[in-house]
């Protein structure tokens, strides 16, 4: 394919601060097919706000502080570069791109879903902005094609009476990056203290709460637990540190760009969500090496988690306290704990089926 021969494809988001869907969609971006595609990366929000290097492609900040406030820039884009696909991510932006679609009858939209509608509304977020539900109504009907990161994300869809299943289709996050996986530790090794982790958002869908719950219950054991993230939860959070009294054991940051190393250097990842979209920081710790103990929760976790391989799901606390015990007292592998998910989540897997998608959209 020569080069004037191209497809222009825009990817779409809201920012580039620290999140999922803002490090897997400027990944996938950053790795079509350059021979095939024209790729610009469209963010509404600031260049100031970057969590995450962009390079390779085009990328048009919008500098707005909101979603809404940048639809009008967007159709100007659009009739500018005359995209054939256009790609973005999270609910009210996929809304909104799809009420504009109407405007580009020759253009695909595609929307990519990051979470499970019905679950998440029983755990919402403090900072969340209220968006009429008609604009969802409308906007969904305007997609093309609607991007699932999960089975479960997948059934829950087809429950929405303005979804159409032909329109859906699953396309799980990719392994973002080439990990080093740990080394395996020897079995003549007494571990004195074992290392747990949570990596999230502090909010209420990531269910810290019950993680503290069942530490406080593992006193027979000695431990410490890192907790990465921040979010609505924290204050809350660190008044169930003190009254659990397990001040001494927990180590809290904010934010580092050293996620793997904390990963690889930790015994047991701990995974409390009600509600999952595709669990990242699972799939990123399975990757490293590190099993983990996950609650059984929609959100594409029974698809990560191979029981006994590279970890356990449970479906209460009494049972998540039995397969932490059970999983510090296993030799893992770490190189099969890698394994179980890069056979299945490796980037060219997942970067061919955005490929597929996006081909189909441009035949027809």
């Amino acid at each position: 394919m020569t080069v004037k021969n191209k497809s222009n494809v825009i990817f779409i988001l809201p920012s580039l601060a620290a999140g999922g869907a803002e490090r897997v969609m400027s990944f996938v971006a950053q790795n079509l097919n350059a021979q095939k595609y024209n790729i610009t990366l469209v963010v509404i929000g600031f260049e100031k706000d970057n969590a995450f290097e962009v390079k390779n492609i085009n990328v048009v900040y919008l500098n707005k502080p909101r979603v809404v406030t940048g639809v009008f820039d967007c159709v100007l884009l659009f009739k500018k570069l005359k995209p054939v696909v256009v790609v973005s991510a999270l609910s009210n932006l996929n809304a909104y791109m799809g009420m504009i679609s109407v405007l580009f009858p020759k253009c695909k939209f595609i929307g990519r879903e990051v979470n499970i509608g019905s679950v998440l509304k029983d755990h919402p977020e403090e900072n969340n902005r209220y968006y009429p539900s008609i604009i969802n109504k409308i906007g969904n009907k305007g997609l093309d094609y609607i991007i699932c990161q999960s089975q479960d994300m997948y059934n829950d869809a087809l429950q929405h009476p303005n979804l159409k299943k032909c329109n859906l289709v699953v396309i799980n996050n990719p392994i973002t990056k080439s990990f080093e996986i740990k080394k395996n530790k020897s079995s003549q090794t007494k571990k004195k203290t074992f290392k747990f982790i949570t990596v999230g958002s502090l909010e209420l869908r990531k269910g810290h709460s019950r993680i503290l719950k069942v530490l406080n219950q593992l006193r027979d054991i000695d431990f410490t637990y890192t907790i990465i993230g921040k979010g609505s939860q924290k204050e809350n959070i660190f008044k169930k540190i003190k009254n659990y009294k397990l001040e001494d054991k927990v180590v809290y940051i904010e934010y580092t760009d050293k996620v793997a190393t904390y990963l690889a250097e930790s015994d047991l990842f701990l995974q409390g969500s009600y509600v999952e979209g595709f669990p990242n920081a699972l799939l990123e710790t399975c990757s490293v090496g590190t099993p983990a103990v996950a609650f059984n929760a929609p959100g594409g976790i029974n698809e990560i988690i191979e029981n006994n391989l590279n970890g356990y799901i449970a479906d209460s606390e009494e049972e998540f306290k039995d397969k932490v015990l059970l999983a510090t007292s296993k030799n893992w592998d770490s190189q099969l704990v890698h394994d179980s998910v890069y056979k299945k989540y490796n980037s060219t897997t997942i970067i061919n089926k955005y490929e597929e998608l996006i081909d189909y959209c441009i035949s027809k």
